[in-house]
């Protein structure tokens, strides 16, 4: 037999399964590349316009007057008390204080109410109020009649505990026998407490003293504290901006002990300001040719910041204020992320810097598509991710 052959039969089989093995494997890469189709996914990075620019400028702002920038006020209190040794016995006569809320339910009107006016609980205690007051007007919310209201501190008209009372309500004795009477009115915000005739332990001058250094400290730190966490997303606070009011140091004898606890309230004042105002005024009065366009800073909290004649304003009825910034201030152009992200679905790659002329605020942008042989945007615009890049 001869040494070699072919097994020419066997020749046609191979070559349908080599075909075979071909159309399943195009299959396979079509199925896939069609299935990631599907799965696309943009990131942009986006580059806005920025602008780095000196600032030292003196200028009026108000709560709504015609100022470049409005300021709106926040108002947070806290009460801190520490333990001192008792130094000695000490007769007292004091007052029971509080604080009422009054209501003017009569006219849209205000009405002032002098020092010392008379507020009487169902059960004929008599207060007065510290200082003169001016209660607001009633107003319309809602198509309903809304009172007006203020708040003001009450001492008892006689020294005692019988003073020291809870919440109640209480009317004006000196409008009786007039309309008023029925329509002015107040309740309590605290309960009325202090009051005492008799000898309790005390402390020392020097010894309260020290206990109110430590409080104020507390107080402070409290204050400030509470005053970041009130201040709404988008405003920025500024320290040289609070004013502190701090009440007198109450001392109240532990029975049966030769210990003091030595109380004291305090309030925090302070204005704020919106965050993209701040930077507006700062890029109009800065940045050459600036043209008016939507931005922010994201260091504008950092810039100097100063109340002319701080030490002598009312701060607890600010209307306007003479301020100064100084510093180095970064300026960001803002951009609608929304708009962009719906201009953007579905387009083609090509199309990517067309849609970004839409923008005058970004600088440029830098896109990444996945997977790499997509040619489109994502219908989907879940798909999208745009992230802001600030230097």
């Amino acid at each position: 037999p001869p040494r070699h052959f072919r097994n020419d039969h066997l020749l046609p089989e191979k070559k349908r399964s080599y075909t075979l093995f071909v159309l399943a494997g195009g299959t396979f890469i079509f199925l896939l590349y069609a299935l990631s189709l599907f799965f696309v996914g943009a990131t942009i990075s986006v580059y806005p316009k920025q602008s780095t620019v000196p600032i030292n400028k003196a200028f009026l702002v108000s709560k709504s007057g015609p100022t470049p920038i409005h300021f709106e006020t926040i108002e947070v209190s806290a009460k801190e008390s520490v333990e001192s040794q008792a130094t000695g016995l000490k007769e007292i006569k004091k007052k029971a204080t509080g604080t009422i809320i009054i209501y003017n339910s009569y006219s849209s009107k205000t009405q002032k109410l002098i020092k010392n006016t008379r507020f009487e609980t169902p059960d004929g205690k008599i207060f007065r109020i510290n200082n003169s007051i001016t209660v607001p007007g009633t107003s319309i919310v809602g198509g309903k009649v809304v009172p007006g209201n203020i708040e003001a501190v009450v001492s008892a008209d006689e020294p005692g505990e019988e003073y020291n009372i809870g919440r109640t309500d209480f009317t004006i004795p000196g409008f009786k026998g007039d309309p008023k009477y029925e329509k002015f009115y107040a309740r309590s915000k605290t309960d009325m407490k202090g009051g005492i005739i008799g000898n309790v332990y005390t402390i020392s001058d020097e010894d309260a003293q020290i206990a109110k250094d430590t409080l104020e400290k507390r107080l402070k730190e409290t204050l400030k504290k509470e005053a970041i966490k009130n201040t709404p997303e988008g405003f920025v606070l500024y320290d040289t901006g609070e004013f502190f009011d701090f009440a007198d140091i109450q001392t109240v004898g532990k029975e049966g002990e030769k210990v003091v606890m030595v109380e004291e309230e305090a309030k925090l004042y302070a204005v704020i300001f919106k965050r993209n105002d701040l930077a507006k005024y700062i890029a109009q009065i800065s940045v050459p040719a600036f043209d008016g366009s939507p931005v922010t800073s994201p260091n504008v909290e950092n810039l100097t910041f100063s109340i002319k004649n701080k030490d002598t304003i009312d701060y607890q009825n600010m209307n306007s204020l003479e301020v100064t910034i100084s510093g180095t201030a970064n300026i960001v152009w803002l951009f609608d992320k929304d708009g962009l992200l719906a201009d953007l679905r579905n387009k083609t790659k090509k199309e990517f810097q067309e849609m970004l002329s839409k923008y005058p605020g970004i600088a440029r942008a830098e896109l990444v598509i996945t997977p790499f042989w997509a040619r489109k945007f994502p219908d989907d615009v879940s798909r999208i991710t745009i992230k802001t890049v600030v230097n």
